[in-house]
C-alpha cells in the first residue's frame, strides 16, 4: 500500500496531453457531454430495467419451478404412503388372512397329490408360442430363450400354470377374468372364492398386480393376473433375483407384524422387461406370520401425479417444462414428457446427446424411460446428494434447462425430483423486453440530439465562465472538485482522481485475489485442520499419533499398458483412477497423503481419530480392487494393484518456513511402505497389528514370515474374502452335510443332473465319467465343510479347485448356476429339515467358497498377461 501511495505522489503534478478532441468547440463539446450522458443514463436505465426484468423473471420462474417441484413431491409422497398404508391394511384383512391359508393348503395338496394329466407339452407350448415371442420383443442381444430355464420346479407350480395360464382360454392380458378351473381340486374352491375380491382390490386401488406367497418355501401361491411368475418359487426359480424376490427377501429378513419393503424399479421378465417395483409386507394370524402380501406398484398412477395426467401447461410447466423422478442410479423413475409428446424429435436428441443405441431401443420398445433414460447433471447429482436448489443445466436431451432439484427419500427409496423448463421459453419474454428497449433507445437518442443541439446554444457562455472558475482549480487558487468528465480543462483532475481509483481498485483486488490464492494454496497443501492451526498462527506443528492405520498402495502394469496406449490415454486412465481412490477415500474416512504415477498412500485416523480405523482402511482397500476392476473392463487395461496395510503409531508435521510440506514417518510408516511387495496382483496384505484389529470380520490367509530391512522378522496376513461365517452357520452346514454323506452317490447323481437342466451348455465342460465327477464333489465337499471352523486351513484347496475349473473352461456366471442346483440337492437330501435358515447358512458358505474360487481364477488372467 505504501507504494502505492508513491505512486499517487508521482503522478500529482501529471498534466493532460491535449489529443485532438480538444480542437472541438465547446457547444460540440456540450453537444457530445449530453449526448453521452443521455446515452450513458440510457444504458443504465435499461441495463438496471433489464436486469430488474430479469431478475423478476428468474424469481417469477424458480419461484414457480420450486412451486410445481415441492408439489409433486408432496404429491408423490402422499402416492406411496397411501400405498404403504393400502398394502400394510390388506395384509391384516381377515378375507386376505383366509386367502392366504386356503392358497397354501391348496398348493400344499397339489404338491402331495399331483392331478393326473399331460401338461408337460402344453405347458412348453404356452412359453415357446405366447410368452417368448412377446419377451423377445423386448430384449436386445440376449442368447435363446429356452423353456427349461423358466419352467416352474414344483409339480404344483408346473400344474397351476397349466390350468391358470396355458389352458386358461382368455387371450395375453386377461387370465385374470377365470375364476373357475374345473379341475374339482380343493385350490380351485379357494381361488372362485377370492379370485372376484382380489380383482376388484386391483380396480380399485391401480396395482398391477397382487402376490401371496408361502415364506417358508419361497412359492407364489397366488397372484391375480396370472402372469409367469405365478407359482415359481422365489428361492431357486428364474425370478429369485427380480425385484420380486428381493421385497419377498427384506420382508422375510424383517418378519415383524406392520413392517412394509420396498424394492426399487428394474427390468421384470414376468412383465415382458417392463421396469417393475414392489411393495410388501407379512401377513400373521395372531402371532404367527403364515405369508407375504405383495403388490406390483402402478407405473400409470406415478405418471400421473408426475404430469397431472399428460396435462404439464395446467401443472404451471409451459411448453417445454415437466417433472420427473430419478432413482440413485441417475435413472427415470416416471416419464419424459418427450417421449409422449415428440417420441421422434426426443430419440434424435438423446441420441445426440450420449445415450446408447442400446437404451434407445429399449426405451422404444417398452414405451418408458423408467429405469433407461439416465439424466447425470449437477442438479440430478445435487440431489441424489441431499440437497436442493435450482440451477441452468443441460438435462438428459442436451438442451439448456432451468431445473429445480431436490431430494426424495421416503422409506428406503433414494431419489430426487427434477422440475425444469427450457431457458428458451423461460427467458421468452425477457427476449421481448430486449428488443422494446432497444426501440425505445433509439427514439430517445434521437430526440435527446435535438435537444442537445438546442441547449449548447442556451448555456454556452455559462461554460465559458465555469472554464475560468476551471483553471482557477488547476491553479490551485480555488477548493473544491469540477466533475466533469472531458479530456478539456475540466478533465485535468478528473483524470487525477480517475488514475487514483483505477489503481486503488486494481491493488485491492490484488490483494484479495493474492490472500484467496494462499488459502487455496495452503489447503491443498495440509489437511484442513492443519491449515486453521496454521492460519491461527502456530508456528511449529508437530504431533504423535498412536492410533492409525496406513494404507500403501502401488499400480503395476503400467508399462505394458504404455506399449499399446498412448502418454494420453495412459495419463487420463491414471487420473481417472485416482479420482475414484479419493472418491472412495472420502466415503470411507481417508486421508490420502500423496499418490505419483505408480503408488497411493493414505492413513485413516491420523487428523480425525475413529475407533474403527483399521476396519475402515480395509474397506477402503476393497474397493479400491473393485474401481480398478470397474475401469479394466471399461478400458480393457492390464492394470493391478497390490495393497498393504499396517496400524501404528505416525510422527507427523509441518516441515519448512517458506517452502513447507506436511510430512508423516516413523517406523510404522517405513514398514507399510515395504510390505505391499507381499501382496499377489489385486490382493491386500496387511500386517499382524492391523490383522488382529480386523480379523473377526474378514477372512485371512497366513503368510511365510517376512523379512524387512531394518525392522527384521515381520508376519502378514493376505485378506482373501470380505466374507465370514458364524459358529452356528459352520454348526448348521456340517450337521446337514453329515446328513447326506452316507448317500454321497445318490447325492452327486442328483447335483449333476438338477446342473445340466439349470444349463445344459455345462455338460461338455465335465469330460470322462460322469460317476468320478460325482465321487469327486462329495470328496471335495466333505474337505471344504470339514475345515469351515478355521477357514485359512481350505484356502489352498478352494484356491487349487478355481484354477482347475478355470483351466476346464469355467466361467464366472457359471458359479451361480452351480450354486442352485447345490442348494436344490441340499433341499431334496436334507427334506423339511433344510430350513431357511440351514439355506442362509450354506449360501454363506457357498459364497465364501466361491469367492475365493473366482479370485484364484482371476489370478490365472492377470498371470496370463504378465501383471
Amino acid at each position: 500500500m505504501n507504494n502505492v501511495k508513491k505512486y499517487l505522489g508521482k503522478i500529482k503534478n501529471t498534466r493532460i496531453h491535449r489529443t485532438g478532441l480538444n480542437k472541438l468547440t465547446l457547444k460540440s463539446k456540450l453537444q457530445g457531454i449530453l449526448l453521452l450522458t443521455s446515452l450513458g443514463s440510457l444504458l443504465v436505465i435499461g441495463t438496471t430495467s433489464w436486469l430488474q426484468a430479469k431478475s423478476t423473471l428468474e424469481e417469477k420462474i424458480a419461484s414457480q419451478l420450486i412451486g410445481v417441484r415441492t408439489t409433486k413431491a408432496n404429491q408423490f409422497e402422499s402416492f406411496f404412503s397411501n400405498l404403504y398404508n393400502q398394502v400394510g391394511t390388506l395384509a391384516e384383512d381377515g378375507r386376505v388372512v383366509e386367502a392366504m391359508v386356503g392358497f397354501n393348503r391348496g398348493f400344499r395338496q397339489l404338491e402331495r397329490e399331483f392331478p393326473e394329466g399331460k401338461i408337460e407339452q402344453s405347458l412348453e407350448a404356452y412359453y415357446t408360442k405366447e410368452f417368448f415371442p412377446r419377451l423377445s420383443k423386448n430384449l436386445i442381444g440376449e442368447n435363446e430363450l429356452k423353456y427349461i430355464t423358466f419352467r416352474p420346479a414344483a409339480q404344483a407350480g408346473r400344474y397351476l400354470q397349466y390350468n391358470y395360464i396355458a389352458k386358461n382360454p382368455n387371450p395375453v392380458g386377461e387370465k385374470h377374468k377365470l375364476l373357475d378351473a374345473g379341475d374339482g381340486t380343493y385350490y380351485n374352491q379357494t381361488h372362485k372364492k377370492h379370485q372376484t375380491y382380489f380383482r376388484k382390490l386391483l380396480e380399485k386401488f391401480g396395482y398391477y398386480d397382487l402376490f401371496l406367497i408361502n415364506h417358508r418355501t419361497g412359492d407364489i401361491v397366488y397372484s391375480v393376473y396370472k402372469e409367469t411368475d405365478y407359482a415359481t418359487n422365489l428361492r431357486t426359480g428364474r425370478y429369485s433375483r427380480s425385484g420380486l424376490g428381493e421385497v419377498v427377501q427384506q420382508v422375510i429378513n424383517n418378519p415383524q407384524a406392520g413392517s412394509i419393503q420396498v424394492v426399487d424399479f428394474k427390468p421384470y421378465r414376468p412383465s415382458y422387461q417392463a421396469p417393475a417395483a414392489f411393495v410388501a409386507a407379512p401377513i400373521f394370524s395372531g402371532f404367527n406370520m403364515i405369508g407375504i402380501l405383495a403388490v406390483q406398484v402402478p407405473v400409470d398412477k406415478i405418471n400421473k401425479v408426475m404430469s397431472q395426467d399428460n396435462d404439464w401447461e395446467a401443472a404451471g410447466l409451459g411448453k417445454t417444462g415437466e417433472a420427473y423422478l430419478i432413482g440413485d442410479n441417475f435413472s427415470m423413475r416416471s416419464m419424459s414428457r418427450f417421449l409422449q409428446e415428440k417420441p421422434k424429435r426426443y430419440k434424435v436428441l438423446v441420441r445426440n446427446n450420449g445415450t446408447s443405441k442400446r437404451t434407445i431401443q429399449l426405451i422404444e420398445k417398452l414405451n418408458t424411460t423408467i429405469g433407461l433414460q439416465k439424466v447425470e447433471n449437477q442438479a440430478s447429482q445435487l440431489a441424489l446428494g441431499g440437497e436442493k436448489g435450482i440451477k441452468v443445466v443441460k438435462d438428459y436431451r442436451g438442451v439448456n434447462t432451468l431445473t429445480a432439484y431436490a431430494p426424495l427419500e421416503f422409506q428406503k427409496l433414494d431419489w430426487g425430483i427434477l422440475a425444469q423448463m427450457d431457458l428458451s421459453e423461460a427467458y421468452a419474454p425477457l427476449y421481448s423486453l430486449q428488443v422494446n428497449l432497444l426501440i425505445a433507445g433509439v427514439v430517445f437518442l434521437l430526440l435527446t440530439a435535438l435537444g442537445a443541439e438546442i441547449a449548447a446554444n442556451i448555456f454556452i457562455k455559462p461554460f465559458e465562465r465555469l472554464k475560468a472558475d476551471a483553471q482557477k482549480v488547476a491553479a490551485g487558487e480555488v477548493d473544491g472538485e469540477l466533475p466533469v468528465t472531458s479530456t478539456d480543462d475540466f478533465g485535468e483532475m478528473t483524470a487525477i482522481l480517475n488514475t487514483i481509483n483505477l489503481h486503488v481498485n486494481q491493488t485491492t483486488k490484488e490483494l484479495e485475489a493474492k490472500e484467496q490464492e494462499n488459502d487455496h494454496l495452503l489447503n491443498n497443501l495440509l489437511p484442513s485442520s492443519i491449515a486453521k492451526r496454521m492460519k491461527a498462527g502456530e508456528t511449529v506443528i508437530a504431533d504423535k499419533v498412536k492410533q492409525v492405520t496406513i494404507i500403501y498402495a502401488q499400480i503395476s502394469g503400467i508399462a505394458d499398458l504404455s506399449r499399446h496406449k498412448t502418454p494420453q490415454e495412459v495419463t487420463e486412465l491414471l487420473t481417472k483412477l485416482v479420482e475414484e481412490f479419493d472418491k472412495a477415500a472420502l466415503r470411507y474416512g481417508i486421508e490420502r497423503h500423496s499418490s505419483g504415477s505408480t503408488d497411493y498412500m493414505a492413513f485413516c485416523g491420523l487428523t480425525q481419530p475413529r475407533l474403527d480405523h483399521t476396519k475402515r482402511a480395509t474397506d477402503f482397500a476393497i474397493a479400491m480392487v473393485k474401481s480398478l476392476a470397474r475401469l479394466e473392463n471399461l478400458h480393457k487395461s492390464t492394470l493391478a494393484l497390490r495393497i498393504g496395510i499396517h496400524s501404528g503409531s505416525v510422527n507427523a508435521g509441518v516441515v519448512g518456513k517458506k517452502k513447507f510440506a506436511f510430512n508423516i514417518w516413523g517406523e510404522d510408516v517405513y514398514l507399510a511402505t515395504r510390505i505391499y511387495v507381499r501382496a499377489q496382483p489385486n490382493h491386500v496384505v496387511m500386517t499382524e497389528a492391523a490383522f488382529q484389529r480386523v480379523a473377526d470380520a474378514y477372512t485371512f490367509m497366513p503368510n511365510p514370515v517376512a523379512e524387512i530391512e531394518n525392522v527384521g522378522s515381520v508376519k502378514t496376513w493376505t485378506l482373501v474374502t470380505s466374507n465370514k461365517m458364524s459358529v452356528n452357520q459352520v454348526e448348521l452346514v456340517q450337521s446337514t452335510f453329515a446328513k447326506i454323506a452316507p448317500i454321497s452317490d445318490k447325492v452327486g447323481e442328483l447335483f449333476y443332473k438338477r446342473l445340466f437342466e439349470l444349463d445344459p451348455s455345462l455338460g461338455p465342460l465335465f469330460k470322462g465319467h460322469i460317476e468320478q465327477e460325482q465321487g469327486k464333489l462329495m470328496a471335495t465337499l466333505g474337505i471344504l465343510v470339514e475345515g469351515l471352523p478355521q477357514p485359512e486351513n481350505i484356502i489352498g484347496v478352494a484356491q487349487q479347485l478355481g484354477r482347475d475349473y478355470a483351466g476346464f473352461g469355467v466361467k464366472d456366471e457359471h458359479y451361480t448356476v452351480a450354486g442352485e442346483a447345490l442348494l436344490w440337492t441340499l433341499q431334496q437330501g436334507n427334506g423339511e429339515e433344510f430350513t431357511s435358515e440351514v439355506r442362509s447358512a450354506w449360501m454363506s458358505a457357498f459364497t465364501l467358497v466361491s469367492g475365493i474360487m473366482r479370485d484364484a481364477a482371476a489370478e490365472i488372467k492377470l498371470q496370463s498377461i504378465g501383471v
